[in-house]
């Protein structure tokens, strides 16, 4: 144990505190993304005092006038529903919905809805962009970051590529 010049150790419950994140919103957009993001929220909620909200958009394109949507209902429910459930087991209270907006306003629904449901927490899926269309077009990542009325945690793309590397070995493994 490690003494302060106060005379408070690092150990003594007493004299710590823990941040607590009371609400935590979970930003999904696509299936690949669910696990990374629950992992995140596992992370940094406390079962049983944290609830979650889930939001999954269901994104718009606007081509020629005309709005369509990037998905249908029914894969913007499963999206949703996976990550509500994965949470769930990890024993953290979770609900969510599935938001519509502008392809180009997602950033925009994502802080929105933060401020709506008083998070204290915005857990985000890895980024879908690379690097060069981020610097081109720029992210939704980034557009949060700078708006969000709270902290932000990303996944990391790393963690995706090595998830990936790992299927791909398991798969190759099976088929010899």
């Amino acid at each position: 144990m490690m003494d302060f010049d106060d005379g408070v150790q690092a150990s003594d419950p007493e004299t710590m505190t823990h941040s607590v994140f009371r609400r935590v919103l979970v930003s999904v957009q696509d299936a690949r993304q669910v696990g990374d993001a629950v992992e995140l929220a596992r992370r940094a909620c406390v079962p049983g005092v944290t609830e979650a909200r889930v939001l999954h958009l269901n994104l718009r394109d606007t081509i020629r006038g005309q709005r369509f949507t990037l998905e249908t209902e029914s894969e913007a429910s499963y999206v949703l529903e996976a990550t509500v459930f994965e949470l769930r087991m990890g024993g953290i209270g979770a609900s969510g919905h599935v938001g519509h907006t502008l392809f180009d306003r997602a950033a925009e629904a994502i802080v929105a809805d933060a401020v709506e449901c008083g998070a204290d927490l915005i857990v985000l899926g890895y980024p879908r962009r690379g690097e060069l269309r981020t610097r081109l077009f720029g992210s939704v990542t980034l557009r949060v970051l700078q708006q969000a009325p709270c902290p932000v945690l990303v996944a990391s793309s790393a963690s995706k590529d090595h998830r990936h590397r790992g299927e791909k070995e398991r798969y190759a493994s099976h088929r010899s």
